[in-house]
């Protein structure tokens, strides 16, 4: 299955229409590919500039480690000399650091093959990753949250 530029502007406008925290907050959103290039990466009007380079270092982070940032998260408190050196190598060949924090989702087809991720920054953490989990599903898509369940 291959992403659609009609399904990425689909998951976009589904984040853009989710509750948030406060009704003033302003997101933003990066959809990228399973190779980690961007397809869409946009803000809200009013967000924050600096959320969109935020939100395309969460969903590049996914792709890049092959977990969502939920799982980069437990690994960066587990394992916090790894996850410096391996930020380091993400931000000198991809151009950004890897994301610990919550709010990217990796995006799966039903047979588990991983289509991209879809990030979200700017509401709470929670937030961030329940919007990106609702609007992967919003599409039929399988939304990986969690990550493999590994001992590091």
């Amino acid at each position: 299955m291959e992403l659609t530029h009609e399904m990425v502007r689909q998951m976009v406008d589904h984040a853009f229409a989710g509750d948030r925290v406060h009704p003033t907050i302003r997101i933003a959103v990066a959809v990228v590919d399973a190779s980690g290039y961007a397809l869409m990466v946009t803000r809200e009007i009013g967000a924050p500039p600096l959320l969109m380079d935020i939100a395309e270092s969460k969903a590049k982070s996914c792709v890049v480690i092959g977990m969502p940032t939920r799982a980069i998260m437990d690994l960066a408190l587990k394992k916090p000399t790894w996850f410096e050196s391996a930020s380091r190598v993400a931000q000198s060949t991809v151009g950004l650091p890897l994301w610990g924090a919550l709010g990217g989702v990796i995006m799966r087809d039903h047979d588990g093959t991983m289509l991209g991720a879809v990030a979200i920054a700017g509401d709470t953490g929670a937030g961030d990753e329940r919007h990106a989990k609702e609007a992967i599903e919003s599409i039929g898509l399988v939304a990986d949250v969690d990550g493999l369940d590994v001992e590091w």
